[in-house]
């Protein structure tokens, strides 16, 4: 049997659904697929080939630009053009046919933006309701601007570095030059400032000590799994609610996107409620 369902007597071939599985198993960075990818990937081609039709109706174009921009980001996750063609004929796909999904996939999500997410339009009345009911939940939590040092545990020199930190930092040497100097943290560029960071940011060996510090205060050594770290608190702020005018925008658009993928879950089930559907799960 050369299909793996049916969809109102249109036959899904494998060929299709291998260049699904294919694109699934490159977004999601698997080498194999499990049972669960290789039904997701059965049933995005069955909703698919109904949203198509809706495209069909509506006339839905897509850019070629666009459609070999999408391909050529597929290509570069390999390390070569030879190692794409070699995985293409692993699971027995074609250029033209990836070409064709990439195609149909940019169609579907021009007819979901047009028709659910752009045209979604959320009251202002509802937006200020929402936000008096969920204060909890979108509280800003508690967070800390803070300058850091790295001392990898790599590093065969690492416990003199520490010393020549820890005492130069007893001196009153400025943090910010140390940083600059001994610092192996990406960071070291901007004289160790690592910007604001939340709880949960950073590892809880880092976090204990940080948000128990007092501005300008300086702690270290602190061991974690990365190495050795100094650190100097900048600047704190407690958890807050936002004032209301200041989150309205980003409410507004994330109620919006919300609303518009709950319409898109209805409509896609009255399609599939519409259908005749058949999966043959021993082909997948």
């Amino acid at each position: 049997m050369n299909h793996v369902a049916i969809v109102n007597n249109y036959k899904i071939l494998r060929s299709d659904y291998m260049a699904e599985l294919f694109q699934l198993l490159r977004e999601k960075h698997l080498n194999e697929p499990s049972k669960q990818i290789k039904e997701t990937a059965v049933n995005n081609l069955i909703d698919a080939w109904l949203l198509m039709q809706e495209c069909n109706k509506h006339e839905v174009i897509v850019n070629d630009r666009d459609v070999h921009k999408l391909f050529q980001e597929l290509q570069i996750q390999y390390d070569s053009h030879e190692d794409f063609i070699k995985d293409l004929a692993k699971y027995n796909i074609s250029v033209d046919k990836l070409l064709e999904n990439i195609a149909n996939g940019l169609k579907i999500k021009n007819f979901i933006k047009q028709n659910f997410l752009d045209s979604v339009s959320i009251k202002p009345e509802y937006i200020k309701e929402y936000y008096e009911n969920h204060k909890e939940q979108i509280k800003y939590p508690e967070r800390a601007r803070i300058c850091h040092i790295l001392i990898s545990n790599k590093d065969p020199h690492a416990f003199s570095k520490l010393e020549e930190v820890s005492n130069k930092l007893y001196e009153n040497h400025d943090f910010y030059e140390l940083a600059m100097m001994y610092s192996e943290c990406p960071s070291a560029k901007k004289n160790g400032d690592l910007g604001f960071v939340s709880k949960g940011d950073l590892v809880e060996e880092l976090e204990n000590v940080i948000f128990s510090m007092k501005h300008e205060e300086v702690a270290g050594p602190i061991s974690t799994d990365f190495g050795f770290h100094f650190v100097k608190l900048l600047e704190k702020e407690e958890a807050r609610i936002p004032a209301f005018d200041d989150i309205k925008d980003s409410l507004k658009k994330q109620l919006e996107k919300i609303s518009g993928e709950l319409e898109l879950l209805h409509f896609i089930r009255s399609l599939r409620e519409q259908a005749t559907i058949e999966i043959f799960y021993e082909n997948l």
